[in-house]
């Protein structure tokens, strides 16, 4: 094979290219750290980097999610505590208020006042917003204020019960928020069972208590009525019986009853026991309702409104008694007077005669105080007498064997009263007329609960605000609180949950990421050893291949002749 002289020089001058290269690559992998710098260097091994590139891009991101999942966790949990703190003050407050010994209507409505500020803190936690400004409790309705109010005690969720949910493991999920329903509004009434209440007509002093569930396998969530009925013929003090009515089927008969009532006494049917205590009134009526979804801030504004709410000033009595006994005699003539609020009813004249029952007595006794006021029956059989004050006025009704009077209109700067005086037995003198206060709490009275023979005068005032309703109203309020604290604390709990659930996959992160970033060092990093050893091999070997060009470049065949 002929080599000629340009053969040569190209062989040469490549051959010193190939070892620059070399030792360029061996440079650029020293300065980058890296084994490949271009897949070509090693195709097999490019493939895995890239596959491990997109594995740890994807832990990355779920670090990132998990990141904010934590921020908005703990603004949830931050607010919550808020809000825990919130009612807990409103509960001191509500327990301030039923203190009876302390409290006036002036120190309610300050105590009113505080209870709406709290209110209005707890529906702007309801209403709180991210960094980004987006609403934590509106569900995935994220630039939807969670609630709103129309200013007259209603309160609206404009969000959804959606959980906005971040992907923070390959397998794994976790709700970054909570709806606003479920904290706030699905909260259950009462003990979380049932609901009890005291109709706002009744006029005795009686509560019912919270009560609970005793008989699971019995209980049904249905609606039902304790309805007090006095005992006839009548008797002083006047005996009371109740009678169970279910409302939810609007059976007219009772489901049990009638009971005599016993102050304090334990009442049970179906598998629920609920105790009243007090004095309560013929006609009086409690409800023990299944309980219902309220939300907090109608419970607030609930409780906010019978504390700022005056008494009524009214007043309710019997007048009355066991006739027969009290010397209400065949041939007897008996007077007496009322006076109701400045209007005098004057002459009110009962003739007992043979064969007259207390029952008789008792409807002699209001046809005359219809007459004696000049006023027409009304059609229940009732006489309504108005008083002076314009609005103001009294109803006479039969009850039993008794005459019950209900006044109305009242006020706490005007307190209804009524007066029963110059009461005289014209013909045997031994009459005693039973006269019995029933209505709201008393804060002036002559009698109370006592008799009125010749000359005698029995007033009645009627307190303010009445007593028994407002205790009532607070323990129910205290109970809703309790129910809605007893749910704020259990989402907390879920969120604490949470957050461990993202620190635990957070350190599973780590460790892959490690392990991942570790695989793909010993695909991808250079062995500095082995380089450096190459790098001055391939010094070495440009040196050699140059000084071997020079010296094959300066041969000349005269140099050999």
């Amino acid at each position: 094979m002929r080599v000629s002289t340009a053969l040569i020089q190209q062989r040469g001058v490549q051959s010193i290219l190939d070892k620059q290269e070399q030792l360029l690559r061996t440079q650029n992998q020293l300065s980058e750290g890296k084994r490949i710098l271009a897949p070509s260097d090693d195709p097999g091994g490019t493939s895995r980097i890239i596959d491990l590139n997109e594995a740890l891009s994807q832990v990355t991101q779920f670090d990132e999610n998990a990141g904010f999942a934590t921020q908005r966790l703990n603004l949830e949990e931050d607010t919550l505590n808020s809000s825990i703190n919130i009612l807990q003050r409103v509960r001191e407050l509500s327990i301030q208020a039923a203190n009876t010994g302390v409290n006036d209507l002036q120190s309610e409505r300050a105590i009113a006042s505080e209870i709406n500020e709290r209110l209005g803190e707890l529906f702007d936690n309801a209403n709180t917003r991210d960094e980004n400004g987006d609403y934590v409790f509106s569900g995935f309705q994220t630039k939807t204020q969670a609630f709103t109010t129309d200013g007259v005690g209603n309160y609206f969720y404009n969000g959804d019960e959606g959980q906005l949910s971040l992907q923070i493991g390959p397998n794994r999920q976790v709700a970054s928020s909570d709806s606003g329903a479920e904290v706030f509004q699905l909260i259950r009434t009462g003990n979380g069972d049932f609901a009890v209440d005291a109709n706002s007509t009744n006029g005795g002093t009686a509560r019912i208590s919270t009560g609970s569930v005793v008989s699971p396998a019995v209980y049904q969530a249905q609606d039902f009525s304790i309805v007090f009925d006095e005992v006839t013929p009548a008797t002083v003090p006047v005996s009371l019986t109740y009678s169970i009515f279910n409302n939810t089927t609007g059976v007219a008969a009772p489901v049990a009853g009638p009971t005599a009532y016993s102050d304090g006494g334990v009442i049970a049917f179906n598998g629920v026991e609920v105790q009243i205590s007090g004095d309560p009134v013929d006609g009086d009526i409690f409800s023990v309702q299944a309980s219902r979804n309220q939300d907090v801030f109608t419970t607030l504004n609930n409780l906010v409104n019978s504390l700022q709410t005056p008494g009524t000033g009214d007043v309710r009595g019997i007048i009355g008694g066991d006739f027969t006994a009290n010397g209400f005699d065949a041939g007897d003539t008996i007077t007496f007077d009322i006076n109701f609020d400045g209007t005098p009813v004057n002459g009110i004249l009962v003739a007992v005669v043979g064969g007259d029952t207390n029952t008789i007595i008792a409807q002699k006794t209001l046809d005359a105080i219809g007459l004696a006021a000049g006023v027409g029956v009304n059609l229940d059989g009732s006489y309504t007498v108005a008083g002076a004050t314009p609005g103001v006025d009294v109803t006479f009704r039969l009850v039993g064997a008794n005459v019950e009077f209900i006044t109305r209109g009242g006020t706490t700067a005007n307190l209804n009263s009524l007066q029963v005086n110059n009461f005289i037995d014209t013909t045997s003198t031994d009459a005693v007329l039973d006269v019995s206060g029933s209505g709201n709490s008393v804060i002036t009275q002559t009698t109370l609960d006592g008799s009125v023979v010749g000359g005698d005068t029995a007033t009645f005032l009627a307190g303010s605000p009445p007593r028994a309703q407002l205790s009532q109203q607070i323990d129910n309020a205290i109970n809703n609180i309790d129910r809605a604290m007893d749910r704020i604390i259990s989402i907390q709990t879920r969120i604490g949950g949470r957050l461990n659930s993202v620190d635990s996959q957070i350190e599973d992160n780590e460790v892959k990421t490690l392990q991942l970033q570790t695989i793909r060092s010993e695909i991808e990093d250079l062995d500095f050893a082995e380089a450096i050893s190459n790098l001055t091999f391939q010094t070495t070997a440009l040196q050699v291949a140059q000084q071997t060009f020079v010296r094959i470049q300066s041969l000349n065949l005269f140099d050999l002749i």
